[in-house]
């Protein structure tokens, strides 16, 4: 009977042993294992979304590899500095703008034509067409030789003139350059800011032809003329087109256009009213003046050019830019 107790007591201790072994391994690595999985599958989730997010990056910065693929040297952004600081190099404007501040007169021409500031001493370069003599030069401008190549340009220029000693009357009148001279009757044109009175004279033979157009403006007690001239010549055996003097007097017509002038006292202004109150004439010798007057336009009237007297508040002609306007 005790055997049978001890053998009794035994078995139920082997089986509380066996139970209470199995339930501690379960509670001691089952925690773990589930740790374990739990951590796989949290670091797995994170290595694909790292790889998602390098993917998604790679693809958003693609375009710039090409600019970052090729590293400036220094020495390259060294010489590149001061080319960033150099200034711009300014061109000079097309054209000049002349002034004479004794006469009033200023006008706008080409940088290119060749200017020429009389002094009432040097040669004319083209014959007034006042109709009395005491005329004063200005100012010349020549076109350039070479401007119409493969015709039988010859020359062009604008000439300025001024006669002091003539009325407003008188300064509407126009001598003609010679017998032969072919001209047109007188008219009123207005040219930029100025109205004129405008001839026209044309002369010469078949081989060399001046074409003249005189512009008279009477202002600030004198006559003032621009003349505009263009010629043609060629010689019998050559073979050059015909010039298109249309088109020269436009280029010439665009240096009157910009012409201005101001109010000024005119040197030998004064002198000239003087003179004229200061000896009454009867109607006797007014006529015979004027008859005298006559005969000296139909027969060879030259206009001279005379230096204007000395004065104190004579100012210098001067060329400037329109920068320094």
């Amino acid at each position: 009977m005790a055997r049978l107790e001890i053998s009794s007591n035994q078995e139920s201790g082997n089986q509380s042993f066996k139970q209470i072994e199995g339930d501690g391994w379960t509670s001691i690595y089952l925690p773990a294992i589930c740790a374990g999985i739990i951590m796989t599958i949290v670091l797995f989730v994170a290595i694909a979304c790292s790889k998602k997010s390098d993917s998604s990056a790679n693809r958003i910065s693609a375009p710039a590899e090409p600019a970052a693929s090729t590293p400036v040297p220094a020495t390259m952004v060294s010489a590149a500095a001061p080319q960033a600081t150099k200034k711009v190099k300014k061109h000079r404007p097309a054209n000049a703008i002349y002034v004479n501040g004794t006469y009033g007169v200023s006008f706008s021409y080409p940088r290119k034509y060749s200017l020429a500031a009389g002094n009432g001493k040097a040669q004319v370069p083209v014959q007034t067409s006042f109709l009395k003599p005491g005329a004063v030069q200005i100012a010349a401008v020549d076109v350039p030789d070479d401007s119409y190549p493969e015709t039988d340009f010859s020359s062009a220029l604008l000439n300025v003139s001024v006669n002091p000693g003539m009325s407003a009357d008188e300064c509407a009148q126009f001598v003609p350059a010679s017998k032969d001279t072919e001209a047109t009757k007188p008219s009123t044109i207005k040219m930029g800011a100025n109205e004129f009175t405008a001839l026209e004279q044309m002369s010469g033979e078949a081989n060399h032809q001046a074409d003249l157009k005189y512009y008279h403006l009477f202002k600030n007690g004198a006559c003032y003329e621009f003349a505009l001239d263009v010629e043609t010549s060629r010689k019998a055996d050559e073979d050059l087109a015909q010039l298109d003097r249309g088109q020269v007097f436009k280029q010439l017509e665009k240096m009157l256009s910009s012409a201005k002038i101001k109010d000024v006292q005119v040197p030998g202004v004064e002198k000239a009213e003087k003179a004229s109150e200061s000896k009454p004439e009867d109607s006797t010798t007014a006529e015979t003046k004027s008859t005298g007057a006559k005969n000296d336009v139909t027969t060879d009237a030259t206009p001279t050019i005379s230096t204007p007297a000395a004065d104190s508040k004579t100012e210098k002609p001067q060329v400037v830019t329109p920068e320094q306007k």
